[in-house]
């Protein structure tokens, strides 16, 4: 008899009855995809595979799996043994599922012990599967007549994979109907139902971990998307402090001006954080942006970073004086800290054809960090805002993800240093932290921050049609990663307190609240990262 227990089961969820058998589910409430676990409390997973059946050293060790439906999508939580990046792995972990289970004939064909498989998620794609190199990336493959088809992207079958960064559990969510389009199951909305699959990881060609097939019974139909939401969803809280933070993606910054000024003009936002604006802006230029966003009788003031190389971070409010920290406005590198981090990683590239750790010491060594800080007064308290924006790519370990450890590191150091006079100040970093490796940059970035040395409290900012935290997603078709959460927002509560907070997409309102807020639905696809808009009451 199989081993009956899994991390899955002892920290999130309920172990299986003797022989692994398990009742079908009752209906739950709805899943955020978050790569947060709360909301799988008291699902019994439908297998759990023995623990310690790989080789000593082997990354991935499968251990338990559960799955949950909603009629618009299927939500599957995974235990692969150790905190691994799923979407840098050696390897690739194959989710391989029959769709209709409960169908005869079956359809698709067989694969990994699955008779009928419809469709295989690959967590971590290889371009030379035999070769034992760290992938990127996830994919899809349906089965068609001759058997599985080309790996494709996760847009493909609107595939989340949460969280981003590394961890020993990830949610892995499907979205139905775009499932159906891709396999031709699900056709027809229909009560009752299965999903069968396995789990199996594949490492230089050869399989080193397979599950027992599992069964779930489906509890709901397929069915449609969410009603898009009106204008009142994106209403400021009367007398907070709105916070826009933004990457507005550099060139598309510059290029299409007028639909990022008609985000920003309906979001009304008090502060304005962007990262990764082109390098060669000026004060000017951030100026004419927001000249007419105001309010009448005000105005906006700015404050540009004079560091950051190519990318670079600015600070702006509306009808309030910006005041440049000094001491931020080129964050540059502790001596010998980059010298150090090249020795410790060496100077070999991460995978063929990526820049060698070298080239990034000379660039960050020329540009220092892409951050800066500035104060702005609001209620009489004086609060330091900083946008940032952090080394992207990497795995977790790697020399991109090590080299965001130090520049959390850095910038961590820098704000300190300018919230000494001020110890009582108000503070929020926010930007893109890349944390697609680690989430050591994250705990780097928030450490003792807060007022008496506690760490800062990261806003949840919640994309509402969705159910995910996802900042990022493609923007266009083909790419290889699944959406994830990149930016975040960092604040000292007990100076401020979040009264809303929410990611804006201009695709998820009404045609009437687009009307009315003077957008059009393409607007916030000019960047592949989604405005971060919370609103603060001043303690």
């Amino acid at each position: 008899m199989a081993n009956c227990t899994s991390r899955i089961a002892a920290t999130a969820l309920v172990a299986l009855t003797a022989g692994c058998a398990v009742d079908p589910p009752a209906p739950q409430p709805p899943v955020w995809t978050d790569g947060e676990f709360g909301d799988w409390e008291g699902v019994a997973p439908v297998l759990v595979d023995p623990i310690g059946d790989v080789s000593a050293g082997s990354p991935v060790d499968l251990g338990g799996l559960a799955v949950q439906d909603d009629p618009r999508f299927l939500h599957f939580l995974i235990d692969l043994g150790h905190t691994v990046t799923v979407q840098g792995l050696r390897g690739s972990v194959e989710l391989v599922l029959d769709l209709d289970a409960y169908a005869a004939p079956a359809t698709g064909g067989s694969y990994a012990g699955v008779e009928g498989a419809d469709l295989i998620v690959i967590l971590t794609r290889q371009t030379e599967p035999e070769q034992d190199r760290h992938g990127a990336g996830v994919g899809v493959r349906s089965f068609g007549p001759n058997g599985p088809g080309e790996v494709e992207p996760a847009s493909r079958v609107g595939l989340l994979v949460s969280p981003t960064h590394s961890s020993d559990r990830f949610e892995v969510r499907l979205d139905r109907t775009a499932v159906a389009e891709a396999t031709g199951v699900w056709r027809e909305a229909r009560p009752g139902g299965a999903v069968a699959g396995s789990l199996r990881y594949v490492r230089a060609g050869d399989v080193v971990d397979q599950t027992p097939v599992f069964r779930h019974a489906l509890t709901t139909a397929p069915g449609g998307e969410p009603p898009l939401l009106g204008s009142t969803a994106v209403a400021r809280v009367p007398d907070a402090l709105r916070v826009v933070a933004w990457n507005v993606s550099s060139l598309s910054f510059r290029n299409n001006q007028e639909a990022f000024r008609r985000v920003v003009a309906a979001l009304t936002p008090d502060i304005l954080l962007l990262d990764e604006i082109y390098f060669a802006a000026t004060r000017e230029d951030l100026a004419r942006f927001t000249r007419g966003l105001a309010a009448e009788g005000e105005a906006w003031t700015w404050w540009l970073a004079s560091g950051g190389g190519r990318q670079r971070t600015a600070v702006g409010a509306m009808g309030r004086e910006v005041v440049g920290e000094s001491g931020m406005g080129r964050i540059g590198y502790r001596p010998g800290a980059l010298d150090g981090w090249l020795r410790a990683v060496g100077d070999e590239p991460e995978v063929p054809g990526m820049a060698p750790p070298a080239v990034l010491a000379r660039a960050e060594a020329e540009g220092g960090l892409s951050a800066t800080g500035a104060w702005v007064t609001v209620d009489g308290r004086d609060i330091l805002f900083v946008p940032m924006d952090l080394q992207s790519a990497g795995y977790d370990g790697s020399p991109r993800d090590r080299l965001r450890e130090l520049q959390a590191r850095t910038l961590n150091e820098a704000v300190a240093a300018a919230l000494d006079d001020r110890p009582g100040a108000g503070l929020v970093v926010a930007g893109d932290l890349n944390v697609v490796g680690s989430a050591r940059p994250l705990d780097e970035l928030r450490r003792g921050l807060g007022i008496g040395g506690r760490d800062l409290e990261v806003a949840r900012i919640e994309r509402l049609r969705d159910r995910s935290l996802a900042t990022w997603r493609s923007t266009w078709g083909e790419d290889p990663f699944s959406p994830g959460r990149l930016d975040y927002l960092l604040y000292r509560e007990e100076v401020l307190q979040v009264e809303r907070a929410f990611l804006f997409d201009a695709a998820d309102m009404s045609a009437n609240a687009r009307d009315a807020l003077g957008i059009l639905e393409s607007d916030t696809e000019k960047s592949d990262h989604l405005p971060l808009v919370v609103d603060f009451a001043v303690r």
